[in-house]
């Protein structure tokens, strides 16, 4: 992974996206983390199911009104799956985190209430454009 700071990371998703992120915090955490070549392995896994995940989610808003969507419920149990993987690898950045902000990480992200998955959706979006920016970087497009 090329040499950036996570605060040059936000600054480059946020220009290439056209939005400010509400949950820079979040993303700014997992930045230090995921930019370590200890860590890059994981992160480019959660960049890449991060979009994965947001696709899967427009599909089923889409098919929701197609009526020719007939796989609905395999695309939710799918999304269902990611989810689960997702949670997963922020749990492990979350154990890299201080302690002081890891309470906070995992009550915005983590916990089972509608207001974090609301939360993990904004983050999950941030996490998306990364990943579009980080790939247009490797193809030398930016």
């Amino acid at each position: 992974m090329k040499n950036i700071s996570p605060q040059d990371l936000l600054v480059a998703i946020e220009k290439k996206s056209g939005k400010i992120f509400t949950e820079q915090e979040g993303l700014l955490q997992l930045f230090n983390i995921g930019l370590s070549n200890e860590n890059g392995p994981l992160f480019e896994k959660l960049i890449f199911t991060s979009k994965y995940i947001l696709g899967l989610k427009r599909v089923l808003e889409k098919g929701a009104v197609i009526p020719d969507v007939n796989n609905l419920d395999e695309i939710k149990k799918d999304l269902s799956e990611n989810l689960t993987s997702v949670k997963n690898i922020l749990n492990e950045f979350s154990i890299k985190m201080t302690d002081n902000y890891r309470s906070t990480f995992e009550s915005n992200y983590l916990a089972m209430t509608q207001n974090s998955l609301a939360k993990l959706y904004l983050l999950l979006e941030g996490l998306e454009w990364t990943k579009m920016y980080l790939n247009d970087l490797k193809r030398n497009l930016i």
